[in-house]
C-alpha cells in the first residue's frame, strides 16, 4: 500500500495503511514539503515558513538549521523506516550551495495534490470523463485542506485557490449533471452550492430552470469507463433503441409461444420481441432461431419427459444472433425451464456463464455498435440471490472485464422501463458502477 498523506482535513501520514504518529513540528515540516512534492525546498525556507523563532527569543540561523534537520530525520524515519539517514528515497537530501530537502511523493499518495491533479484533467476532458474526475476529485474534498498549518501565509496562500477551485469544480459538474440528463444530480449539486453562496445570481437562475420538467423517475447513469466504452443506464424502452443491438434472454428451449400467455408471457421481454419485431409469428422467429442454432448442441427429450413446449433444450449460454437488417438482436439462453416446460430458474453462477458467452459473441458479431439489454435475471427467471441493483453490477462488472481485453462495444447500455424505476435505487447503481 506504500505511504499515504492526508492534507484535506486534519493532516494524517499512513504506511501501508497503518497511521503513523508525528509531533506537530513534525507534521508541518512534512506539510511544507507535500505542498512542493516532486521539488526541492531550502532549509532556510523551511526554518522560516514552519520553525518561526519563538517571540523575544535570540534563535541563530545555525540552531533554526539543526531544527531543521532533527525533524527531517524524525520525518524519514516515519516515511522510510528500512533505508535510514540520506539512504531514504522518500525524503531526499540535495546538498548544493543553499541545503534543501525534496519529498518524492506524488498525487497518488497525496491527496491534495490528487485532488488538484483531478480539477485540472477535469478542465480540458470530455463530459463523461471529466465527471469521472470531478466525482473523485469532490470526493477527496474535507472542507478543511492544509488546517494544521493554516495559521502560516504559504498555507493561506494555497488554501484560497482549493477552495476555488472546488467551488469551479462543483459548477462545471452542476452543469455536466444537467447536459446529460442527470437533472437530480445537478439540483443536488448547485443546492449545495447555493449554501455556500446564497447570493450567487447565477445558481439562482439556473435552478428554477432545473426543476422545471423535472421527473424523479427520469434518471439516467453514464460513465465513461477506462475502457473508453460508454456504460449507461437509463429509463426507456429497449425496442426503442434503434441505434443499438439488443439482447434478449431466454430459457434453454429457446420458447417463442405467447398463447394465453401459458410458455410465454406477451409482456416479456421475449413476448415483446415476438410481437413488436416479428408481428406475433411465433413460427417466423422459431426459423430464425433454428437457422442461428444450427449448430448448437442440444438435447432432444420426449413428451413423457417434459409435458409442454419445446423438446430442444441447449447448454446455458448458448446464444442465438439472428440478424435484422444491420442490426442484431443477441437471443443467450439463461435461465433452465422446468420439466413441465412452463416454469424457468436461473442462478447467478448460471448468468455469469451466460454472460460470458454474451459478449463473446457481441465481440465477433457486434462490430463494436452499441449494445442494449433489460436488466436480466429481474423478472420470471426467479433469481433471488440479487435484487436489481445487484443484476445490474452483475452485467456492467462482467462486460467490463471482457472490455478490457479489447474493443468490445462502443456503450452498454441497461434499459429500464419507465414502470420499473421505482422499484431501482440509481444513486446506489451510480455508485456501483463508479466503483466497478
Amino acid at each position: 500500500m506504500g505511504v499515504r498523506l492526508t492534507l484535506m482535513d486534519r493532516a494524517r501520514l499512513e504506511r501501508d495503511g497503518v497511521p503513523v504518529p508525528l509531533e506537530p513540528r513534525f507534521m508541518a515540516v512534512l506539510i511544507r514539503l507535500a505542498v512542493d512534492a516532486g521539488k526541492n525546498v531550502e532549509v532556510d525556507d523551511i526554518s522560516r515558513d514552519v520553525l518561526l523563532p519563538r517571540p523575544g527569543s535570540s534563535d541563530s540561523l545555525r540552531l533554526r538549521r539543526s531544527h531543521v534537520h532533527k525533524c527531517v530525520s524524525a520525518l524519514r524515519k516515519a516515511l522510510d523506516p528500512d533505508r535510514p539517514g540520506d539512504a531514504s528515497a522518500l525524503l531526499i537530501t540535495d546538498r548544493g550551495s543553499n541545503p534543501s530537502y525534496r519529498l518524492e511523493l506524488g498525487a497518488g499518495e497525496i491527496d491534495l495534490l490528487r485532488f488538484e491533479h483531478l480539477i485540472s484533467v477535469a478542465r480540458g476532458a470530455p463530459p463523461l470523463q471529466a465527471i469521472n474526475a470531478l466525482e473523485e476529485a469532490l470526493r477527496l474534498w474535507r472542507g478543511r485542506p492544509l488546517v494544521d498549518v493554516r495559521q502560516h501565509d504559504w498555507a493561506r496562500r494555497r488554501i484560497v485557490p482549493l477552495t476555488q477551485a472546488y467551488d469551479e469544480g462543483r459548477r462545471r459538474l452542476m452543469e455536466l449533471y444537467a447536459g446529460i440528463g442527470r437533472v437530480d444530480r445537478a439540483i443536488e449539486t448547485a443546492n449545495a452550492l447555493l449554501a455556500d453562496h446564497p447570493d450567487d445570481p447565477e445558481i439562482r437562475r439556473l435552478l428554477p430552470a432545473f426543476y422545471q420538467g423535472y421527473a424523479p423517475t427520469a434518471v439516467n447513469v453514464r460513465r465513461l469507463a477506462p475502457s473508453g466504452c460508454v456504460i449507461s443506464v437509463c429509463a426507456g424502452d429497449l425496442f426503442d433503441q434503434n441505434d443499438a443491438h439488443l439482447v434478449v434472454g431466454f430459457s434453454d428451449t429457446f420458447e417463442t409461444n405467447t398463447e394465453n400467455d401459458f410458455l410465454v408471457s406477451r409482456a416479456s421481454v421475449q413476448g415483446q420481441l415476438l410481437h413488436r419485431l416479428y408481428g406475433g409469428d411465433h413460427r417466423a422467429l422459431d426459423r430464425e432461431l433454428r437457422k442461428a442454432l444450427r449448430n448448437a448442441p442440444g438435447t432432444v427429450e420426449s413428451r413423457a419427459v417434459k409435458r409442454y413446449g419445446k423438446l430442444t433444450r441447449r447448454p446455458i449460454g448458448t446464444v442465438a444472433v439472428l440478424h435484422q437488417g444491420g442490426r442484431r438482436i443477441f437471443a443467450v439462453a439463461y435461465s433452465r425451464v422446468g420439466a413441465d416446460g412452463v416454469r424457468a430458474q436461473s442462478s447467478v453462477k448460471d448468468m455469469r456463464h451466460s454472460l460470458d458467452q454474451l459478449w463473446l459473441a457481441v465481440r465477433a458479431e457486434g462490430q463494436h455498435r452499441p449494445v442494449a439489454m433489460p436488466v436480466v435475471g429481474s423478472g420470471l427467471a426467479r433469481i433471488y440471490e440479487l435484487d436489481r441493483e445487484g443484476l445490474i453490477e452483475l452485467a456492467v462488472g462482467s462486460f467490463l472485464e471482457h472490455a478490457r481485453r479489447g474493443r468490445l462495444a462502443d456503450e452498454l447500455r441497461i434499459v429500464v422501463p419507465q414502470a420499473e424505476l421505482p422499484r431501482i435505487d440509481m444513486g446506489r447503481v451510480d455508485e456501483l458502477i463508479r466503483r466497478l
